[in-house]
């Protein structure tokens, strides 16, 4: 809780108590203390301590200013006079093994009116002991006082101002002066005194603050190279997300090998977790040369398989010499394929696709004619010549779709033009799939099968970028608005 504002508003807010408190940490200075110190008087006019949050401020004789901050964009360095008469500070500095440079001072301001009410004896003939205050009575007799102040409130008090002693100015047999310096005002002590400085890391590269330890180095313009000696951090944010943050490359692999072969020389560390095309899970890498990757487990497929095979007659499937290093997910090019015909299943050496072939490539065209769908036959217009097991296509189905008919019916034959084939007076074809469409006429192409040659197709992973380490958080602080946060 802050001094309210009611109080600092008032005729008469009270005088502002200023306190400090010095702490020294067994880290820098070999011990754990704090003093606690006060320049002024107390609020009854003694010269002794004053009670704050029932810590004892004892008055020393010290003079601080520069506290305030100024509209050009530097932190106040305060300066910290303490008196030295007969060497007593001088003596205290030469017990530390650094002297007094890193000790934080904190500056505790409050109005007096909310000291403890430790600080404020009762009214009347009192006689102060040791403890407490007792009021003496007629008969010389005395009773017990408690202290107390009405209006005491520990919480009420300004924000704190923390500093760190950053040198010392000046040491005489009568006083030795201080500069401090702002938490965010150092660099090169123990944190958080450090610059903060835009775009730029203050940690030292590999250090506590930085934390990062693997064997993956790189050179101040974040390549790659091949030993500790030539690893150096750039102190960008792109220095550290390099060594930090998931990376993405541009790779291949063959199934039954651990190599990953990368299309760039990069850097990584072993153990990090590696994922992609035909990768296990659980894959880490293992070492790392240019742009060879060992990783910890073999491969379950390969990036790109060439390999010969002959296309079946349905038509979506495609029987291979091999299909060692084939998976589904994979994209396959070749004769008679259209563009972007991937692998759905795999089965022996027979490749299932996921679209059919482009059938106008493996089928001759041998006539037209005139039909109307109703239901699911089609009904042809009377001399219409048809056979049984031709294929045919129409607007009216989705491109590509073709459908065999399945039989032909007919009242009356004009004659057999050749083994199933005939001229008709009212015949109807009955169509293999449901055409979804009714009622409607349109022009029919009929097409007969040709025979299909061998041909070499192509299968390649579509995704070819995999993802080495997981995605870790930056060091704490080494950017603003980045990296870890801690509590």
């Amino acid at each position: 809780m802050s001094v309210p504002v009611s109080a600092l508003q008032a005729v008469a807010p009270g005088a502002i108590i200023e306190l400090f408190e010095l702490e020294l940490n067994a880290a820098q200075h070999g011990v754990n203390e704090t003093y606690r110190f006060h320049a002024g008087v107390n609020a009854t006019g003694n010269n002794g301590d004053i009670i704050w949050n029932s810590q004892a401020y004892m008055r020393f004789p010290l003079e601080a200013e520069g506290f305030e901050y100024s509209g050009q964009g530097q932190l106040p360095r305060p300066k910290l006079r303490i008196s030295n008469i007969l060497g007593t500070i001088t003596a205290i500095i030469l017990t530390l093994p650094n002297g007094l440079e890193g000790a934080k001072v904190t500056r505790i301001r409050t109005l007096a009116r909310f000291l403890d009410g430790a600080n404020f004896p009762a009214s009347g003939d009192i006689l102060l002991t040791e403890d407490s205050f007792a009021l003496l009575l007629e008969d010389g007799s005395s009773i017990l006082l408690e202290p107390t102040n009405p209006t005491e409130d520990p919480t009420a008090e300004f924000p704190r101002e923390i500093y760190y002693i950053d040198r010392k100015v000046v040491e005489t047999r009568d006083v030795i002066e201080f500069e401090l310096a702002a938490v965010f005002d150092l660099i090169g002590v123990r944190a958080p005194k450090r610059q903060c400085v835009s775009n730029v890391c203050q940690w030292k590269y590999r250090g506590p603050e930085c934390g990062y330890a693997g064997n993956a180095y790189f050179n101040t313009n974040n390549q790659p190279v091949a030993t500790l000696a030539e690893d150096a951090c750039g102190k960008q944010l792109s220095s550290c997300e390099m060594r930090f943050e998931q990376q993405y490359r541009t790779g291949s692999v063959t199934l039954g090998s651990n190599i990953l072969t990368l299309t760039q020389a990069s850097s990584f560390s072993a153990g990090d977790p590696v994922t992609g095309f035909g990768l296990p899970a659980g894959t880490t890498v293992s070492s790392v040369s240019g742009a060879l990757v060992t990783l910890s487990q073999n491969a379950t497929a390969t990036t790109g398989v060439v390999t010969t095979g002959t296309i079946q007659g349905n038509y979506t499937q495609i029987v291979v010499s091999s299909a060692t290093g084939i998976a589904p997910g994979m994209t396959v090019s070749g004769n008679y394929l259209p563009a972007g015909a991937q692998v759905v299943a795999v089965s022996g050496t027979t490749i299932t696709l996921g679209t059919p072939v482009d059938p106008t490539q493996l089928f001759s065209v041998v006539g037209s004619a005139s039909g109307t769908v109703i239901a699911a036959s089609v009904y042809f217009a009377l001399g219409t010549s048809l056979t049984v097991g031709w294929f045919i296509a129409s607007s009216l189905l989705p491109l590509n779709r073709f459908t065999q008919i399945a039989n032909v019916r007919s009242v009356t034959r004009l004659g057999v033009l050749s083994r199933n084939q005939f001229v008709i007076t009212n015949t109807v074809a009955d169509l293999t799939q449901n055409t979804r469409i009714s009622n409607q006429t349109a022009t029919w192409t009929f097409y007969i099968p040709t025979a299909i040659p061998s041909a070499t197709y192509t299968f390649f992973a579509t995704d070819q970028s995999y993802t080495f380490r997981a995605n870790a958080n930056l060091p704490f602080g080494s950017f603003p608005g980045v990296g870890q946060y801690t509590v």
